[in-house]
């Protein structure tokens, strides 16, 4: 805790210094301090260029793989005919047949037995005949 303090106020005494010193620079000498800043401007645009040109490349490529990756995700998550994006409001709901006496909230969707999509899981057979040795005391 103590180190925090230290830290912060050793930041905020170069800041009240910075400012001291761009201050007494702009009093004094204007024209320096506005080409020191443009030399700034330039060498910070100059890494930047450097870094899109060079960086942002691979970033992108793995970017672009993920955005591919999470798409066929979604593709094979969502079901036929369903639309995520647009969720059903209090207008559309559907009203139930007079003649039913099934109430909405018992309503399950029905689920085919057959699936599309096997999972991939294999069974590994064990030993299961046999009777774990107890400990005896």
């Amino acid at each position: 805790m103590i180190r925090q303090r230290i830290g912060t106020t050793a930041a905020t005494i170069v800041f009240i210094l910075g400012f001291i010193g761009v201050g007494h620079m702009l009093a004094t000498d204007p024209g320096r301090l506005f080409r020191q800043l443009l030399f700034i401007g330039i060498f910070g645009l100059i890494f930047y260029v450097i870094y899109r040109v060079f960086m942002a490349p691979k970033i992108s490529a793995e970017d672009m793989r993920y955005r591919k990756t999470a798409q066929a995700s979604k593709k094979r998550m969502r079901r036929p005919g369903a639309n995520p994006k647009v969720k059903p409001s209090a207008t559309t709901k559907k009203k139930a047949k007079p003649g039913s006496n099934v109430t909405r909230l018992s309503k399950r969707p029905v689920r085919s037995t057959h699936r599309s999509d096997a999972p991939h899981l294999t069974v590994i057979e064990g030993k299961k005949g046999k009777k774990k040795k107890k400990a005896n005391m």
